[in-house]
């Protein structure tokens, strides 16, 4: 995570570094959590709306933690197979509402879940 916000304050500017270790730990290890050992999250773009959620929420970084739980949510996906959607004023729109506590967990997870429907499908 660390290095995903390095690269988003590289690109875009702002303070490097980290605000507050325990929120930082708490957004990063929420999306790792079981219980009884079993995950609670369904699939993989509910875990990847919780980095985005957590991470936005939680403002662990000085600087770029919106930037920082986009680009979380987006390597996290392209990590696991699924390419984003590039639709830029809706990613912005998400990033802003989970921000601003407009959106909870599952709304989250809900539009993310909008944005990855409109991909094209790849021809084999």
């Amino acid at each position: 995570m660390r290095e995903i916000h390095a690269e988003a304050i590289a690109q875009f500017g702002g303070l490097n570094g980290v605000r507050d270790e325990n929120l930082l730990a708490s957004a990063v290890l929420a999306p790792q959590s079981t219980f009884g050992g079993k995950s609670p999250f369904s699939d993989l773009i509910e875990i990847a709306g919780a980095y985005l959620f957590y991470l936005s929420g939680n403002h662990p970084f000085l600087d770029g933690n919106k930037r920082t739980a986009m680009m979380s949510a987006i390597v996290f996906l392209r990590l696991n197979g699924i390419e984003p959607a590039p639709d830029s004023e809706k990613w912005e729109q998400l990033v802003l509402g989970v921000a601003a506590g407009q959106l909870d967990r599952d709304q989250t997870t809900r539009r993310l879940r909008q944005l990855l429907k409109k991909l094209p499908r790849k021809k084999k």
